[in-house]
């Protein structure tokens, strides 16, 4: 799929444009106010995310109005800007049964890569090919932490039924070299933060 567009369109009688880097589109991210959850990224274009790339995932907020009955076309001028956490797996190597792993600790065996999915200090004989808590994974994914607080700054709160919305766009560089340092942006679109009856009860 071409290159989404944050305005799609094309002039009448001309021929289609030639697009050499291709993404799945522009995503919405759809949150309650308040939920905190992380989500992977596939980077198909990179083969090990721990060679030194510098990545950067932000919100910025976007012209919500009171009453809107559509998603917001532009930023609102000095609306909050946020900064999300980009996490990248922890390779340890080849697996051995004497080491100790914790979770998340991706390790490789057989020519493949696993993930430990739970545990702390954990050493098993057990490979990773039979042991249920090792699922299988890759060197080029990354993970984008969604904090709880993200949108507690902006202008407008969501309603019921009315939500608020931000815009979203993952950059990855790569280390400086001799002939050109690439960046790629290869996932971008929309927070859509949706009203939440426990962020207004006071905690328990």
């Amino acid at each position: 799929m071409a290159r989404s567009r944050l305005v799609e369109q094309t002039p009448q009688g001309m021929a289609p444009f030639d697009d050499l880097i291709t993404d799945s589109g522009a995503v919405l991210w759809s949150f309650i106010r308040g939920e905190q959850l992380e989500f992977p990224v596939i980077l198909n274009f990179l083969s090990d995310v721990n060679l030194g790339y510098t990545f950067e995932a932000v919100v910025v907020e976007a012209n919500n109005v009171p009453g809107q009955t559509a998603k917001p076309i532009t930023i609102k001028t000095g609306g909050a800007q946020d900064t999300l956490t980009v996490r990248k797996p922890i390779y340890l190597s080849v697996w051995d049964e004497n080491t100790a792993y914790d979770t998340e600790d991706v390790v490789l065996y057989n020519g493949i890569y696993y993930k430990l999915l739970s545990g702390a200090g954990r050493i098993e004989a057990t490979t990773p090919l039979v042991d249920p808590l090792w699922e299988v994974t890759s060197l080029n994914k990354v993970y984008l932490q969604f904090p709880g607080t993200l949108a507690s700054d902006w202008d407008q709160d969501p309603v019921v039924g009315i939500p608020v919305y931000g815009f979203f766009e993952l950059r990855v560089t790569e280390p400086a070299n001799s002939i050109l340092q690439k960046t790629w942006k290869p996932v971008r679109g929309m927070v859509e933060i949706l009203f939440s009856p426990t962020e207004i009860v006071a905690d328990v």
